[in-house]
């Protein structure tokens, strides 16, 4: 049964249908912003993948040429791999998302968000960001939300809420939100030099407006949503957090008594190692379940001595950014080189200049 949405966003209508594609698909909606046309399925296998110790979560952010009106050039004539903005906007899909689904579901899911067409003055990735929570939430996929994204711009000094394109080089800040109706679960932020005051009022301001989304969801969801399947989940017993918490409490403290990583992570594995012999007998084939209580025992741990001591695991207060050095010229007889290394992360960038003859 074909249904069609609509709620103003940002003066804009944005509209959700449902039932008009992708049927067999768990969840689908096609998200229709301007002229921009996002379609987004979401699809769950029926059992849960064996011998993982992971939530199989995937997100595909499908872009096509044809949604510009182009037509692929030079060698390759048809489309490959995603650009780089596709995983980038795959990744905003994928981390609000991902905590709400069930702790310890083993069940691939696939949310698939493909561009169909696109307003050079609305982009796509907001349209996608809602139709992924819609298509979730309608299915009979488990699963905690729904949720609301937006893009924050600051044009003199006025906050606005999904800025076109043609403003976008006005403003000071473009800050991505993505949330529940209580919290926020994901930033996105770039910007000129701004305060952090007006940082996080940029966040709340797009909460209020992720509030009035969700509330456009609940419609949906309370006139089609499907009752929600129940699957098989991946636990640990309290038998085993109990005797893992007993054992190895003292041992995590000692993992992170050093700041050196290496160390730490040498520390951990002997700890790991000792846990699983000494409970090798009592807890036969639930190793498991042994290694997830003891992760989430260094979780503890390394969070209590963050939160109360203010101290982070390479030794750095929580006001400290790691070491940043650059230095350019490293490479000789190319045109330019630079390496920016921001405390063991590094990136070497080299620049390359044609010659006149490949000038177009």
């Amino acid at each position: 049964m074909f249904r069609s949405y609509s709620m103003e966003l940002a003066g804009r209508t944005l509209t959700a249908e449902i039932g008009r594609v992708a049927e067999q698909a768990n969840g689908a909606c096609l998200m229709r912003y301007g002229d921009t046309t996002v379609l987004v399925t979401a699809t769950a296998s029926d059992k849960p993948r064996e011998g993982i110790d992971f939530f199989p979560l995937s997100i595909d952010y499908e872009e096509r040429l044809y949604s510009v009106g182009k037509i692929p050039g030079g060698f390759i004539k048809r489309e490959g791999r995603p650009s780089e903005k596709a995983v980038l906007t795959a990744r905003c899909i994928d981390r609000p998302l991902r905590p709400l689904f069930p702790k310890g579901m083993r069940n691939d899911v696939q949310v698939v968000a493909t561009v169909l067409s696109v307003d050079k003055e609305i982009p796509p990735e907001i349209p996608a960001m809602i139709g992924s929570s819609i298509a979730l939430a309608i299915s009979d996929i488990p699963w905690g939300g729904p949720t609301g994204s937006v893009v924050v711009g600051r044009i003199n000094g006025q906050y606005v809420i999904n800025p076109c394109a043609s403003l976008e080089e006005q403003s000071e800040m473009h800050v991505t939100v993505s949330g529940t109706r209580d919290a926020v679960l994901m930033v996105e932020a770039g910007a000129k030099e701004v305060s952090e005051d007006v940082m996080l009022d940029a966040i709340m301001f797009a909460h209020e407006e992720i509030k009035k989304i969700i509330a456009f969801e609940d419609q949906i969801i309370a006139e089609i949503g499907k009752e929600k399947a129940v699957v098989p989940l991946v636990t640990t017993g309290d038998d085993v957090k109990a005797a893992v918490r007993e054992f190895a409490y003292d041992k995590c403290v000692w993992v992170f008594d050093t700041f050196d990583r290496q160390e730490r992570q040498q520390r951990e594995a002997q700890v790991k190692e000792e846990t699983l012999a000494h409970f090798a007998e009592t807890f036969e084939g639930r190793e498991s379940e042994i290694s997830d209580a003891l992760y989430y025992l260094n979780k503890e741990v390394m969070r209590k001595k963050i939160l109360e001591q203010g101290i982070r695991p390479d030794g750095r207060k929580v006001t400290e950014v790691r070491p940043i050095w650059c230095e350019v010229g490293v490479l000789p007889r190319v045109h330019g080189s630079a390496v920016f290394t921001r405390g063991q992360t590094q990136a070497l960038t080299v620049t390359t200049l044609a010659s006149t003859s490949e000038g177009q």
